[in-house]
C-alpha cells in the first residue's frame, strides 16, 4: 500500500464530497488560529472531518489513503507535514514566524482563489487555516458564477 500523498487524490476526492459551507470552513479557520501548539491534533480532527467526515487514526481509520496518511502525520506529531499533505499540488503557498512569535501563513488555490492567516500559534494551524478560508472563497466564488 502506497501512503505517500501529493494532496492531489485528497482534493479531487475528499473536497468534492465536502458538505460544509463557506462560513462553517471560516469559523473552523479562525478556531484553528487559536489552538495553542500543543492542540494541533484537534485542528487536523476537525479539519478532516470538515473536509470528509474522516476520523483521525487511531479512534477511526479514514477511507483513503491521503485522510489515513494526514492522519498519521498528526497523530504522530508531524504537524507541518500534515499540513502541506493537504495542500494541493498545484496551489502555492508560503508560511512562516513573525517577529512576536505568531505564525502567518498565505495559499492561494489553483482556482486563483487565495487566503492568508496572521493570528496562529503555530506554522501548521497558520497553513490549515489559510487553506480552509481559500476553500470558503473558492466556493463563494464558485456559486457566484453557477
Amino acid at each position: 500500500m502506497n501512503f505517500v500523498t501529493s494532496g492531489s487524490q485528497w482534493w479531487q476526492g475528499r473536497l468534492a464530497r465536502c458538505s460544509a459551507r463557506p462560513e462553517e470552513l471560516t469559523a473552523l479557520a479562525d478556531r484553528c488560529e487559536t489552538l495553542a501548539p500543543d492542540e494541533q491534533r484537534l485542528g487536523f480532527e476537525r479539519t478532516l472531518r470538515a473536509l470528509g467526515d474522516v476520523a483521525l487514526a487511531p479512534e477511526g481509520l479514514a477511507g483513503d489513503n491521503d485522510s489515513l496518511w494526514v492522519s498519521l502525520l498528526a497523530d504522530s506529531g508531524a504537524y507541518e507535514s500534515a499540513a502541506l499533505a493537504l495542500i494541493p499540488p498545484a496551489a502555492a503557498f508560503s508560511g512562516g514566524r513573525l517577529e512576536d512569535g505568531r505564525f502567518s501563513a498565505q495559499i492561494v488555490l489553483p482556482s486563483g482563489a487565495g487566503a492568508h492567516s496572521r493570528e496562529a500559534k503555530s506554522l501548521a494551524m497558520a497553513w490549515l487555516a489559510a487553506l480552509l478560508r481559500a476553500l470558503a472563497r473558492e466556493m463563494i466564488e464558485e456559486s457566484r458564477l453557477h
